[in-house]
């Protein structure tokens, strides 16, 4: 016989409620249930009955999810305010991760690393493209634990790799008679590279077990 109980997490997490008091609520509700059962047991009822009995004072399942549902304080702030948590804070983490960059490198022409600035600037070029994918698996982590929809998580997908896809970074190590150069500007997306992101920023999705 299937624990209602996970049947009760997937309800409380697809109503927007957050992880960590669901998890919370679950053990609570599992101890007491488990508490019954072996007073019950005690009394002189068999394991099974015991079980069934306590499984039957818990409570019915709607009359569960109310108190979980009537505070607004359990409320996940992916579900409140979807758009800045899997739009706007990964595009702000991902512009942090730009700028760290572009500062690291004029930080390093600046020292006895000048001569290799251009190999530096091939590996944070590598970076830039790598942070967009990172984020994605993070988003679609997260928009699974909550059993979150995917139009949110998916539109800050789309920003990130068309982000990344559209920078350019110039990096020119010093020559004889000719200042190095570091430059990062926006151009057109190029469709190879923005392909190559979408299908791996989105590679968990193909993965997921959906049940049955």
């Amino acid at each position: 016989m299937p624990d209602r109980l996970l049947a009760l997490r997937e309800d409380l997490l697809r109503a927007g409620l957050a992880p960590r008091h669901v998890e919370r609520y679950l053990a609570e509700l599992s101890d007491h249930r488990a508490d019954i059962a072996e007073n019950l047991h005690a009394a002189g009822l068999a394991p099974e009955a015991a079980r069934a009995e306590a499984e039957r004072r818990l409570g019915a399942h709607d009359a569960l999810l109310l108190p979980m549902l009537a505070d607004r304080r359990f409320r996940s702030p992916a579900a409140r305010w979807p758009a800045l948590f899997y739009l706007l804070l990964p595009l702000a983490i991902q512009a942090a991760i730009i700028l760290a960059g572009i500062l690291a490198l004029l930080l390093a022409a600046a020292t006895n690393l000048r001569p290799v600035i251009a190999d530096l600037g091939d590996i944070l070029a590598l970076v830039l493209l790598a942070a967009p994918i990172v984020l994605a698996w993070l988003i679609l982590v997260a928009a699974h634990r909550r059993r979150a929809g995917l139009h949110w998580p998916l539109l800050g997908i789309a920003a990130g790799i068309l982000l990344a896809a559209a920078l350019r970074l110039h990096v020119a190590a010093p020559m004889p008679g000719a200042a190095g150069q570091i430059g990062l500007t926006l151009g057109l997306p190029a469709p190879l590279p923005l392909l190559v992101l979408a299908l791996v920023s989105l590679l968990p999705l193909s993965l997921h077990r959906r049940p049955e």
